[in-house]
């Protein structure tokens, strides 16, 4: 019976993750651009080219006192401020409701003209990592896809514990095997709690309304109207007194609530009641110190006077309710706000091998049916063109878009939507392209030449474009659009290498997965 039990469960794997597994790659392939989308943002718009500045030399008053003198600026609500250096803007963000966000070069203390729609880069490589693309229809296909690769790898861990397997390298199966097996289970912690977190976001919230509605005896239909009064709790309305007062200095509140808490990496003010008797400031941000525990809905605060900037109230990590702390441990792998960027590459690079660990097991499945015709007779096998367009398409498809990024004018009409659309008839034509070749090796080779064209290409075009060349980015310390640059020139030469390396004829490619890999 346990043999049968094993037979069974390895067959179900087998099913569920050949099923699974192209929409688990894009979700994985696309969020490894979303972990790197602090950087992607900053490259990708003409207002964000200037040096980060040390948020302790700013002198603020510069910026926001004439936007706060300004009469018709609207003050009816909080005026929210954020620091140069949250998630990698190297700007300063005045905002509040009903009027358009204001944003400066700290550098200069000089207005700059934001993009807003006319670059979305990052955006969209973040909403391709969920299927927001596809509105409600892709929020439950990739939430639906995150539950099953759930129960997919906790099966693949219960087989591997199970079944002894042989680490033969003699076949490219055994060698497909093997590094599915070994890479998934080196993996493993992390990518069940963001696959887990993923599902939780994309059909938890939405599927709630049942449960949500029983708890609360009909009072609520979803379970975010239960949690989020306790995850972000409404603070009390501060009375205005109608006068007009002299304010302290951000510079000064600033200082102040580094000498209260100087654990606190300060990313956004809150000004309420500004100019009056009334007023205050909430400085908030998060506590490198204290991972898992912050960042999300729990961001330690200091509340100062307006006025004097005496200290009103305090909040650090570990006042937050025990449900909040929860909350942002759990999701904190997923979202990784306020962290640094070793944590972030860190993350990033365990994703990448998690492909390489998706690319292995589809490897797997093919070849075993591969191995069923005679070495001399080409194989067609309809999921092995698809997983070629889906899986080795999307990566010239995907630096069409970088490359497009600073070609198109700016000041073009419809420039996002032409991007996404000339993205998207490059994919589907790579699939077009998939079933028309027959050697699926050779289409993979001029999909990995096309991709590493495109990708080294963006960096140039940016250079030339923008005005900004590496001499100049790095003189004038915009170290963090340089190393975009670099970086997406380096994935082009690797791509660009594995294309050039990789055989084409069938019984070289049996040799090279089994001696090279």
């Amino acid at each position: 019976m346990s043999k049968q039990f094993n037979q069974r469960l390895q067959r179900v794997h087998v099913a569920t993750g050949i099923s699974l597994s192209l929409l688990m790659y894009i979700a994985v392939f696309f969020g490894i651009f979303a972990i790197l989308l602090p950087y992607i943002q900053v490259w990708e718009k003409p207002s964000r080219h200037f040096k980060l500045a040390d948020i302790s030399t700013i002198d603020y008053g510069a910026m926001i006192d004439p936007v706060l003198a300004d009469s018709d600026y609207p003050k009816i609500n909080g005026i929210h401020i954020i620091l140069p250096g949250y998630m990698g803007d190297p700007a300063l963000r005045i905002s509040t409701d009903f009027t358009k966000t204001r944003v400066f070069n700290p550098n200069t203390n000089q207005e700059v003209e934001n993009e807003d729609k006319a670059s979305e880069l990052a955006k969209f490589l973040n909403h391709m990592h969920y299927g927001r693309p596809f509105k409600d229809f892709g929020y439950i296909l990739f939430g639906l896809m995150a539950v099953g690769v759930m129960f997919l790898v906790i099966g693949g861990v219960i087989l591997i514990t199970k079944i002894k397997y042989k680490n033969s390298s003699k076949t490219a199966t055994s060698r497909f095997s093997k590094w599915h097996r070994k890479i998934f289970t080196f993996v493993f912690p992390p990518f069940i709690i963001i696959t887990l977190t993923g599902a939780l976001m994309n059909i938890g919230f939405t599927g709630s309304a049942p449960m949500a509605y029983l708890a609360s005896k009909g009072e609520a239909t979803n379970v975010l109207q239960l949690t989020y009064p306790i995850l972000y709790p409404l603070e009390k309305e501060i009375e205005k007194k109608n006068d007009n007062v002299q304010m302290i200095t951000m510079n000064e509140l600033i200082k102040k609530a580094k000498e209260i808490n100087p654990n606190i990496d300060i990313q956004e003010i809150e000004l309420t009641n500004w100019q009056d008797s009334s007023a205050t400031a909430k400085l908030e941000g998060y506590n490198p110190y204290m991972p898992f525990l912050n960042g999300i809905s729990n961001k330690p605060s200091v509340t100062l006077s307006g006025i004097d900037g005496s200290l009103i109230t305090q909040q650090t990590v570990m006042d937050k309710h025990w449900s909040g702390l929860f909350y942002d441990s759990v999701f904190f792998l997923h979202f990784l706000f306020g962290v640094d960027t070793f944590t972030r590459f860190l993350v990033a690079i365990i994703m990448t091998i998690s492909t390489f660990a998706i690319g292995f097991g589809v490897l797997l499945w093919l070849e075993k049916r591969a191995r069923k015709f005679p070495e001399g007779i080409p194989v067609y096998q309809g999921m092995g063109k698809l997983s070629l367009a889906v899986m080795i398409g999307v990566i010239p498809a995907t630096g069409l878009l970088f490359f497009l990024q600073w070609l198109l004018p700016f000041d073009m009409q419809n420039r996002v939507l032409i991007q996404k659309e000339l993205f998207a008839i490059l994919w589907v034509g790579t699939l077009t392209w998939s079933f028309y070749r027959l050697n699926s090796y050779q289409t993979a080779k001029e999909f990995l030449f096309l991709g590493g064209i495109l990708f080294m290409l963006s960096p140039i075009v940016h250079f030339i474009n923008s005005g900004f060349s590496p001499i100049r980015l790095l003189n004038e310390e915009m170290f963090t659009i340089l190393n975009v640059d670099i970086g997406l020139f380096l994935f082009g030469a690797i791509l660009f290498f594995v294309a050039y390396k990789l055989p084409t004829k069938r019984e070289e490619i049996q040799a090279f997965w089994t001696k090279k890999i």
